[in-house]
Parts: C-alpha cells; sequence; structure tokens
C-alpha cells in the first residue's frame, strides 16, 4: 500500500508542477510577446490594453495553479481508485475499523491526521464521496464478513457505483486554459 500511495504522491506533484510550469512559461512568452502593452500602461498610452495585458499575465498564473491543484489530487485518486482499489480498501478496514465492533468507525481523526496530504485526499474521497464507513456498516449488518470478503464487496460496489470515473486525467483542462489565456490577449490587441 505504501507504494501506491508513494506513486500516487508522485503523479500529484507531476501534474502539479506541470501545471505551474506550463502557466508560467505561457505567461511569461505572452509577457514577452505583449511587452509594448504593458510599457504602453506605464507611458499612459493605450492604458485599456496594457491593463488587460498586466492583469491577464498576474492572474492567468494563479488559474493555472487552482486547475492544476484540482487536477493534480483528481489525477492521484483515480490513479489509486482505478489500480489499487483492493489494496486501498484493505488498508482501510484494516487501520479505521474498531476491533471489537467493526461496523463502527475506529480513531478516524488521529489517523487521519497521521498520513500525508495525497493519502488524505485520497481518503477523504473514499469517506466521504463514498461514504465508506456507512456501507460497511450496511454489509456487517446483513453478515459478518471477513475482511477479505469485505474487501470484495466493498471494492465490487465502488467500482458497480463508478464513484472514480469521472475523476480520470484529461489533456481537456490544460488545453482550453492555454487558449483561454492566450485568447484573451490575443483578441484584446486585434479589437484593441
Amino acid at each position: 500500500m505504501i507504494k501506491t500511495l508513494t506513486s500516487a504522491g508522485f503523479s500529484y506533484l507531476f501534474k502539479f508542477i506541470g501545471f505551474i510550469v506550463l502557466g508560467l512559461i505561457i505567461n511569461g512568452v505572452l509577457a514577452m510577446v505583449y511587452f509594448d502593452n504593458i510599457s504602453g500602461l506605464f507611458q499612459n498610452n493605450n492604458i485599456l490594453l496594457g491593463s488587460i495585458t498586466i492583469v491577464t499575465v498576474i492572474l492567468f498564473p494563479m488559474l493555472w495553479l487552482l486547475f492544476g491543484k484540482t487536477e493534480a489530487v483528481s489525477s492521484a485518486i483515480f490513479k489509486v481508485m482505478n489500480g489499487h482499489l483492493e489494496d486501498l480498501v484493505e488498508f482501510v478496514i484494516k487501520n479505521f475499523l474498531t476491533e471489537g465492533s467493526r461496523d463502527k468507525v475506529g480513531d478516524y481523526g488521529s489517523k487521519l491526521e497521521g498520513q500525508s496530504t495525497v493519502t488524505r485526499f485520497i481518503l477523504e474521497f473514499l469517506f466521504e464521496k463514498i461514504n465508506f464507513f456507512e456501507e460497511i456498516s450496511k454489509l456487517l449488518k446483513e453478515k459478518d464478513y471477513s475482511d477479505e470478503e469485505l474487501t470484495l464487496k466493498m471494492c465490487e460496489k465502488i467500482r458497480e457505483e463508478e464513484f472514480f470515473e469521472d475523476l480520470e486525467p484529461s489533456l481537456l483542462t490544460p488545453f482550453l486554459l492555454m487558449v483561454v489565456n492566450i485568447g484573451v490577449l490575443y483578441v484584446a490587441n486585434y479589437f484593441l
């Protein structure tokens, strides 16, 4: 499980850093290409175009950062849920359920605090979106399953509901963000 979570952590980092670098490169190039607009702002020459240019090259890197974090979290969650769901469910069953009464949640808060940031994102998704512990409780009321049986039943339920299918990484988000980022300055420069 540690290997899986480490892999998800690297996936998160690469995706997040990739978004930041791409955003900085695009806006750095745009600042150089449209430098005349920015200098015109300080020379009181075409103030509107200069303002749009400077706001765009300052604001869009922040948008790249926000979208990068969202996409990176989604990518890490999808990587674990799609490829290593059984390991994740087994990990949660062993570490988060109470020993004597397995249909009750163990010490959720302190155990979650001890995890890495990416692991917490993944576990919080599992606990909140899937309502993991409520589903476990329902299954245990049906029958006193062993840990292995419970793991298989929960994995089957999660796959059946397709909770994580919408988190699959896509190149559409960075492409659209890039088109809008460049398009704003191109259109402003064309019409103003």
